[in-house]
């Protein structure tokens, strides 16, 4: 009886970890995670970390529902009408329900596509919470893993810039000091 029990209980704790979404515990294990799906990894990779701690607390699985029946899915809050849901075609031609699962490479693709459509903007919780919050982005490229990445992006930036006719040479030049300044450093490598 007892042994019956334990094996029910068990059973229980295996299959919820299937059925919830998983959630990120760091702010580093997301950030890695979303630039292996394909988050680009430049000045707005704060806000999309800001936007997924204010949307879903990172949770994969999140499912909610507004008082007005709109459901909203997944890491990124999609909601319903950008995905299939039912027999209807979502924006992205995603399902769902795929929006609630551990993999969120389709989670990143649609919302990547919401954001070249709509911008950060299209969130409410990104205009009232980090809309110019430079916590996140600030925290993100003063870690040591991603100091390297940083001047990566300013040492490709300054090759393509070599390439360049000599006015789009200096307006590109100009870009880069700004980003670079943004970053604390005044250095263009």
């Amino acid at each position: 009886m007892w042994s019956k029990r334990v094996l029910i209980i068990f059973i229980l704790c295996i299959s919820n970890l299937f059925v919830f979404g998983k959630r990120f515990d760091t702010r580093c294990k997301l950030v890695r995670e979303l630039i292996k799906v394909g988050i680009p990894n430049d000045i707005f990779l704060g806000q999309w970390v800001c936007l997924i701690e204010q949307v879903s607390q990172k949770d994969t699985g999140k499912l909610k529902e507004s008082p007005s029946g709109k459901k909203f899915y997944g890491l990124f809050q999609i909601p319903a009408r950008w995905c299939n849901e039912g027999k209807r075609r979502g924006i992205c031609d995603v399902d769902c329900q795929a929006l609630l699962d551990d993999d969120i490479h389709d989670d990143a693709v649609c919302a990547n596509k919401i954001f070249k459509q709509e911008g950060f903007k299209f969130w409410s919780q990104w205009e009232n919470r980090c809309k110019n919050n430079h916590h996140y982005t600030t925290e993100i490229y003063n870690r040591p893993l991603y100091v390297g990445a940083r001047s990566f992006i300013l040492r490709a930036k300054a090759v393509k810039m070599n390439s360049l006719p000599n006015s789009s040479l200096q307006k590109r030049r100009k870009q880069i000091f700004k980003i670079s300044k943004r970053w604390g450093t005044h250095r263009v490598p």
